[in-house]
């Protein structure tokens, strides 16, 4: 690729560096740039200052300044100071890795510059390790070997990674069949992930989360993955899982917790796999047909399910699970399935909420869903949920939401308006405020 954009001023004064090697150092400073070292990403638009240096009789040459030159760009872009912004040009690249940290206001952020490509195919597509204040943005990652994505905060518990935002990104077809995730995340605090269409995670996770804390994923698309969509465990509290559409996910759409390792657990000795996990107003649909389920609460306290709509599941509508049963764990407590718009078949059902051993089912709530069973007829009575949960009140039964396209009743849908309140405020997926009482279902007006 052409190095456009180079500004070398020379500025050596003295003799400290021998006129006939000066053009060696810029020499080596664009060859650094047709292969930035922050990313491997060409750089361009670089202004080089070379005000300094020494040299020896007898060891030096054009080919040791050429290196020298190279190795001070490289380093120079290692320090990338808080505020820097990296433009992308379009092309195919192949691993990348960007351990960097910018600062509250001042991101470092990466930005692809038309169709950019990462192709890992004998790896991870993009690693990062301890990153701060970190923005990635409108990329495409595919095919590679392990995970699509890789953000931890290496292997120190006590500096978490934090304050990252992946926005507009493509990831395809990550994994080669083992534990690999097309996002995974380790200890990665107060982050973003929007706008994304991720699909294709070979027998990993869409989105996997280990003791991750204040998160958003929203206005995403997740598709085609072998196993679970969303997955936050060991330790992972305060994520809002909102405003997604989940398609064809033959596991757990959303698996709020799960089971860890301990030595993972961030922090080592968090009583639960998972807390205040809110999966609020996504779309679901076509999935659950491998022991799955739209929504399930695993080791999970206090976690929260409202304004889902679910279309055509199997398996499971939900399940209540405890996979960590060590003595410090909490059993799953406390969660809320509520004002959620269901729309089944009950043949594609093993049943409608699965309870396992060692959960606290009794301290869950069901209420004011709309469940509408399209093979039944109208005296279908809803249904039921068995497993020590308590009764459902305030729920609709074989009321028809008229769904058009995008999952959005009908309107003057009874869905509308016949929800409860919820003490968390949360916009629909549309982005616009719920009416109080708020509707069934991810919108809240036709």
């Amino acid at each position: 690729m052409a190095i456009l954009g180079l500004e070398f001023v020379d500025e050596i004064k003295g003799g400290s560096i021998p006129r006939e090697f000066i053009p060696s150092v810029q020499k080596g400073i664009e060859s650094a740039l047709d292969q930035g070292p922050l990313a491997g990403y060409p750089m361009e638009g670089i202004k080089a200052r070379l005000y300094d240096g020494k040299f020896h009789n007898v060891d030096s040459d054009q080919l040791s300044f050429e290196i020298a030159g190279r190795m001070a760009l490289r380093e120079a872009a290692r320090r990338a100071t808080p505020g820097t912004r990296v433009r992308v040009a379009a092309g195919e690249y192949g691993i990348t890795r960007t351990d960097v940290q910018g600062e509250a206001g001042a991101p470092i952020a990466f930005v692809a510059d038309g169709e950019v490509v990462i192709a890992a195919r004998e790896g991870t597509g993009w690693s990062m390790s301890d990153g701060a204040f970190v923005v990635i943005e409108g990329f495409t990652i595919r095919d590679a070997a392990i995970h699509g994505m890789n953000l931890d905060d290496g292997g120190d518990y006590a500096t978490p990674a934090h304050h990252i935002v992946l926005r507009n990104l493509t990831i395809r077809d990550a994994g080669s069949g083992g534990n690999n995730d097309c996002i995974k995340m380790s200890g990665v605090d107060d982050f973003w992930i929007e706008g994304s269409d991720v699909a294709g995670c070979d027998r990993g996770e869409i989105v996997d989360m280990v003791g991750c804390h204040r998160g958003v994923i929203r206005g995403n698309t997740f598709a085609d993955a072998v196993r679970n969509g969303v997955q936050t465990k060991g330790g992972s509290a305060d994520v809002r899982i909102h405003g997604n559409r989940f398609r064809r996910i033959p596991g757990r759409a959303v698996n709020a917790g799960g089971s860890t390792g301990l030595e993972f657990f961030r922090p080592l000795d968090a009583p639960y796999e998972a807390a205040r996990i809110a999966v609020v107003a996504n779309v679901i649909e076509d999935g659950g047909e491998e022991s799955g389920a739209a929504v399930a609460f695993v080791g999970c306290d206090a976690c929260l399910a409202a304004h889902n709509v679910i279309l055509r599941p199997r398996g499971w509508v939900a399940r209540i699970l405890q996979e960590s049963t060590q003595d410090r764990f909490v059993p799953s407590r406390d969660g809320r399935f509520v004002n959620n718009l269901v729309v089944l078949d009950t043949t594609q059902l093993r049943s409608f909420l699965n309870v396992g051993t060692g959960t606290a089912p009794e301290t869950f709530v069901f209420g004011h869903n709309l469940w509408f069973a399209t093979n039944e007829g109208a005296s279908w009575g809803g249904p039921t949920l068995g497993g020590g949960v308590p009764a459902e009140e305030g729920s609709l039964v074989q009321v028809d939401p008229a769904l058009d396209a995008e999952a959005r009743p009908g309107a003057g849908n009874a869905a509308y308006g016949a929800g409860r309140a919820l003490s968390e405020t949360f916009p629909d997926l549309a982005g616009r405020c719920y009416a109080t009482p708020p509707s069934i279902g991810a919108f809240a007006a036709p």
